[in-house]
């Protein structure tokens, strides 16, 4: 995407609203929760360094990681980073990456029908979407996965770590991705230039790397995963994909 101008910023962010509510596509279908059970609620939020809009998201998913029925995640986009903002210039977010973007818009297939992008964009459980400024919407919109989930829970066997995951409550059609996260628990950076110039920026959990540990097929199976480092954090989710489309969190855990 060429960017020229930092009002395209605008630009794109009004293009992806308008295109809410169009020709989504189903994934997988998964039956609806079946008992009182709650599995954690799986918060994540794309944004950027650079997007004046975001730190207010930021903001409120930092207190959310107080919760402990959530399960934050902050993946920080690529595509602010060619932003020219006047005098102000650009601001490359140092933990910007393209496969995080890639996500985002595996994210906007399914659900709105289109692979345009906006940030702050909010996601509850892989399955619903919402713009991640807006904090009364983003409260109600914190629900506990209206879709059935899988038991995960990790432990430490010797030198190796191993994530458990229980039978779901029917075969699975196609295999879910097992993925682990490497979480940096709490960052402050000042940013000294672009559209958030002179801005100090406070986030939690930011992901560091996503790596796919296995595949769960609907039988309980355990994973072996590696440790994160000190001062690095951890987190398992299983997640249903097709091709460039990614569907509901079937389950998830902070590694322990």
């Amino acid at each position: 995407m060429r960017i020229l101008l930092s009002s395209l910023a605008a630009t794109v962010g009004v293009i992806a609203f308008m295109n809410f509510t169009g020709g989504a596509q189903p994934l997988q279908s998964v039956p609806d929760a079946m008992d009182n059970a709650q599995a954690p609620v799986v918060a994540e939020l794309f944004t950027s360094q650079s997007c004046s809009s975001c730190p207010p998201a930021e903001a409120y998913f930092a207190e959310l990681t107080g919760r402990e029925d959530v399960i934050v995640l902050e993946w920080h986009v690529d595509y602010w980073d060619r932003l020219v903002h006047g005098r102000a210039g650009s601001w490359k977010d140092p933990y910007s990456d393209a496969a995080y973007t890639k996500r985002k818009r595996d994210y906007n297939r399914p659900q709105r029908g289109t692979g345009a992008v906006y940030t702050p964009h909010a996601e509850n459980n892989g399955t619903q979407e919402k713009i991640g400024r807006r904090r009364s919407e983003l409260e109600a919109h914190l629900q506990p996965a209206r879709h059935a989930t899988a038991d995960v829970l990790t432990e430490t066997k010797g030198a190796q770590s191993v994530v458990n995951v229980s039978d779901y409550v029917m075969p699975l059609k196609r295999s879910a991705d097992v993925i682990q996260l490497t979480l940096l628990p709490d960052q402050t950076t000042h940013v000294p230039r672009g559209e958030n110039r002179g801005v100090t920026l406070t986030s939690k959990n930011i992901v560091l790397s996503a790596k796919q540990i296995g595949t769960y097929s609907g039988t309980a199976d355990a994973f072996a995963f590696a440790a994160p480092q000190d001062g690095q954090g951890c987190a398992i989710i299983v997640q249903e994909r097709r091709g460039a489309q990614l569907g509901p969190i079937l389950g998830a855990t902070y590694c322990r």
